[in-house]
C-alpha cells in the first residue's frame, strides 16, 4: 500500500512539472528573427550579446572597453562615425584606442538569417 501511494505520488508531481512546461511560453525565451523585431534590438549569438542598429545596417559589440563594429565578416573598432552613440548615448570618460594601443578585436560572428 506504501508503495502504491508512493508511485501516485511521483506520478502526480511528474505531471504536474509535464503540465508546467506546456503552459510556459516558448517563444518568449527564444530570439526573435530580424524581420519580427526589424528596430534596434540585442541579440545573443554565438556566446555573446551584440546589438543591432537599423540606422546604420549593422551590428555593434563591446567587450567594456572598447566598441565594434561588425562589416564584411570582421570586427572593427567603432570611432562613433556613423549614427548609432551619437544620440541619447553618455560616453563619459571614453577614449578612442590610439595608433599603439593594443586592441583584441573579437572573433565571433553575428546572427544571419
Amino acid at each position: 500500500m506504501r508503495t502504491l501511494r508512493v508511485w501516485l505520488g511521483a506520478t502526480f508531481v511528474v505531471a504536474a512539472f509535464g503540465g508546467a512546461a506546456l503552459l510556459i511560453d516558448t517563444s518568449a525565451l527564444s530570439n526573435v528573427t530580424a524581420q519580427e523585431r526589424p528596430g534596434e534590438h540585442w541579440r545573443w549569438h554565438a556566446g555573446h550579446w551584440s546589438y543591432y542598429y537599423p540606422g546604420d545596417n549593422r551590428w555593434y559589440y563591446t567587450d567594456g572597453t572598447h566598441w565594434y563594429y561588425h562589416d564584411n565578416n570582421a570586427w572593427n573598432v567603432y570611432r562613433f562615425d556613423r549614427e548609432f552613440g551619437r544620440k541619447g548615448f553618455e560616453r563619459g570618460a571614453y577614449r578612442f584606442p590610439g595608433e599603439g594601443d593594443k586592441i583584441m578585436v573579437p572573433r565571433h560572428e553575428v546572427y544571419r538569417r
